[in-house]
């Protein structure tokens, strides 16, 4: 993150105000021989092309991020509902499904999560939910026990399309993402670069306006790469209804 910070904020915004007060010195610059209408309309549309790209980005990030949050939650949701609807099943089925399920979610919490932030996934997780779907199968189809075989099963398929849709968002193909972060950059390094390139009198105001838009728009980049990312960073998703539901499952009843 500190990284992040200097490489898309401190050292643009530095480097912006030394190549201003440099370029400052050149006599079409201090003569002002340039056509301020067409430099105008020239940036406003670089700055409206950048605002509407990184717009899309940050969208497009932050909702595949809240996607993982919200899969995960009705995930582990199900695994717990699941582990209270197998306590109602007769021995040795009981144990061997509430042990399962604990397992599923400490997997998914220890491992499978750290994983899928180097773009990998587990492959025991497909196992564990035919083990426990083959358990509730297993129950007496009458009294508790059938109810409790009724209710699991719909655990189960809700356990192994949320954990889908999750690996899917976390470990799948991200090209849509990636094309508008780096046209992000391009517009962002555009943005700063184009005054700049255009040039502007050596004035304290006009140096320090170029520093703060440095800043903003360096600003703006480093969230963007806190995104990039949907397990990783300041905007990182976190196991954190997997580590709750293997609190609740090992509390006593």
């Amino acid at each position: 993150m500190i990284v992040d910070f200097i490489v898309a904020v401190a050292a643009p915004t530095l480097l912006a105000v030394v190549v201003a007060a440099f370029l400052a010195r050149r006599k079409e610059v201090a003569d002002g021989d340039f056509d301020s209408d067409s430099v105008s309309f020239a940036g406003g549309i670089l700055s409206a092309l950048f605002t509407v790209v990184l717009a899309f980005y940050i969208v497009f990030a932050w909702q595949q991020g809240a996607d993982i949050e919200s899969n995960a939650a009705a995930e582990a949701d199900a695994v717990v509902d699941a582990y209270w609807q197998a306590d109602a099943a007769p021995e040795p089925n009981r144990s061997a499904l509430q042990g399962l399920l604990r397992e599923y979610a400490v997997t998914v919490a220890d491992r499978e999560w750290q994983l899928l932030r180097q773009g990998e996934t587990e492959d025991t997780i497909p196992d564990l939910v035919r083990a426990i779907r083959t358990e509730f199968i297993a129950l007496p189809t009458e009294g508790a026990s059938g109810v409790a075989r009724e209710y699991g099963l719909r655990d189960v398929r809700d356990i192994d399309e949320a954990h889908r849709s999750r690996v899917d968002l976390a470990a799948g193909d991200n090209t849509f993402n990636t094309v508008l972060l780096v046209a992000t950059l391009i517009g962002a390094a555009l943005v700063i670069a184009f005054p700049l390139a255009v040039g502007m009198s050596g004035r304290p105001i006009n140096l320090v306006v170029v520093g703060v838009l440095a800043f903003t728009v360096g600003a703006t980049i480093y969230i963007a790469l806190q995104l990039r990312t949907p397990l990783d960073g300041a905007f990182g998703v976190e196991p954190d209804a997997f580590v709750d539901a293997v609190a609740e499952m090992r509390s006593p009843t």
